[in-house]
């Protein structure tokens, strides 16, 4: 018996189960509870901005469906879910010990923004696997 969420034959199924998790994740706990005492000049909803990070993931997800036929290697697949993945949960955690202050974090600001930072600079690089990924299908597929 064929299912479409076979781990094995599409690794993008890890896309949807992680999306899927963070949505109950995210529905099921609050985001954070800060009170800045009035010192935000200008301040973006954290309950917004991570409700986003499901919608891209599932964006991928999508995409992935739309383009198997052209995917040129599954290694480079899982190149790049593994790292879209994992950088994109390590991120939302940053997120949450950025915003809940703690004895721990309270002085270490730079180090979360540089982590942050690199997180951002991997989950970008991992993005290009998927471009040449698909590149390097459609250009086999015209070669033969």
């Amino acid at each position: 018996m064929k299912t479409a969420l076979n781990l094995k034959e599409n690794p993008f199924v890890l896309l949807l189960f992680t999306t899927i998790i963070l949505l109950l994740v995210l529905a099921l706990r609050p985001i954070a509870n800060v009170d800045f005492q009035d010192k935000v000049v200008f301040g973006i909803p954290l309950d917004n901005m991570v409700w986003i990070i499901p919608l891209f993931l599932m964006s991928f997800w999508l995409l992935y469906l739309a383009t198997k036929k052209f995917l040129y290697s599954p290694t480079v697949t899982w190149i790049h879910v593994l790292t879209t993945v994992i950088t994109t949960l390590l991120i939302v955690a940053l997120l949450y010990i950025g915003i809940t202050p703690s004895p721990y974090t309270s002085d270490r600001h730079e180090l979360i923004g540089n982590a942050m930072q690199m997180l951002t600079l991997i989950f970008v690089l991992g993005q290009l696997f998927f471009i040449a990924n698909i590149g390097l299908g459609i250009l086999g597929r015209r070669k033969a």
